[in-house]
């Protein structure tokens, strides 16, 4: 048995006495003839390091994380996801309990956060769990959570596959939303003391260049600048944050070829750490690839720290960074004042 496992079964272990001594505190003593303080899932707590993937089906897509020797993984990228949120949602649905039966008219599961998938916000989280096998563990539709159960994990909303019945149930499976919670999102932090310059190009763009002219000042325009206009400060400010942090809301394996011309953002540390963010596709779509490159002793750990985190893999920016890659020099100007 390894560290990992001997972590979600004492987490477990930890759950399911809180989990008990809070249902004998506030269970009623007339128990109504349904299914309350039944586990959901019993065979789970014993087997919980069984669990070899979580899938998760909502309004967006199927995503599916899975557990290998030497971690856990977004199957579909390959990309490294967080050991505790798997963790957390194996030792939530081994340890939730029937509390309430609640409706079971298909009318109303929106008002539960239970609609069938593609209904907006009303509707349901589909959560899937697998062993090696590909057999199912457990399964269950999560809808809105509830605090009227009482216990510090409160309770949710919750229908069972193929059944009309929706519960009530004591306890919570927190399934990370958006998907990107599931990942580390921040890359690096080139913050005002590690930032020295910034660059845009290509994309059929202006190219524009900004420096500090030392560590810890801020950026200047370096391109020159239309007769008339004066360079904006708040806009070369706001491109300075979309390296403080680095940061993505989602991630996919390589689609095709860039283009040799890809709209482009390089930025320099003052250390000689070089981070190449490129464009792919449509630069309005939000889907780059990275890399990070040492031009100095002092930057080769950093880069060698970064690589594994984004070689090989495609990164969706928020619309906000997106926006600001496809800028050109008007946009970082403004008419001079008189």
């Amino acid at each position: 048995m390894n560290t990992r496992h001997i972590l979600i079964l004492a987490a477990l272990a930890a759950a399911s006495a809180a989990a008990t001594a809070v249902t004998l505190r506030n269970a009623p003593q007339s128990i109504a003839a349904d299914r309350r303080g039944e586990r959901m899932f019993p065979a789970l707590l014993s087997r919980a390091n069984d669990v070899a993937t979580i899938s998760i089906k909502d309004n967006d897509r199927e995503f599916t994380v899975e557990r290998r020797d030497n971690g856990f993984f977004d199957k579909d990228s390959r990309y490294v996801a967080r050991p505790e949120s798997f963790r957390d949602m194996v030792t939530g649905a081994a340890t939730m309990t029937f509390e309430e039966a609640k409706t079971a008219d298909p009318a109303r599961y929106g008002d539960l956060g239970l609609a069938e998938i593609g209904q907006g916000d009303k509707s349901g989280r589909l959560v899937t769990m697998r062993d090696a096998k590909g057999e199912v563990m457990a399964q269950v539709i999560v809808g809105n959570p509830d605090a009227t159960v009482g216990g510090a994990r409160g309770g949710m909303y919750v229908r069972l596959p193929n059944a009309p019945q929706t519960w009530l149930a004591r306890g919570h499976l927190r399934a990370p939303a958006p998907h990107a919670a599931w990942f580390e999102i921040n890359l690096v932090n080139l913050n005002r003391d590690a930032l020295a310059r910034l660059e845009l190009s290509g994309g059929g763009l202006d190219e524009v260049k900004m420096a500090a002219e030392k560590k810890g000042d801020d950026l200047k325009l370096e391109t020159p600048v239309p007769e008339g206009r004066a360079p904006e400060t708040g806009k070369i400010l706001r491109l300075s944050f979309m390296v403080d942090p680095l940061s993505f809301q989602d991630v996919r394996a390589p689609r095709g070829e860039l283009k040799a011309d890809a709209r482009t953002l390089t930025a320099y540390g003052h250390n000689g750490l070089k981070i190449v963010v490129t464009s792919v596709g449509p630069v309005e779509d939000g889907w780059v690839r990275m890399s990070a490159q040492a031009t100095t002793e002092e930057s080769k750990a950093q880069a060698a720290e970064l690589a594994p985190k984004i070689d090989g893999f495609e990164f969706k920016l928020s619309k906000n960074d997106s926006d600001m890659l496809g800028w050109s020099l008007k946009d970082f100007t403004a008419e001079a004042k008189s």
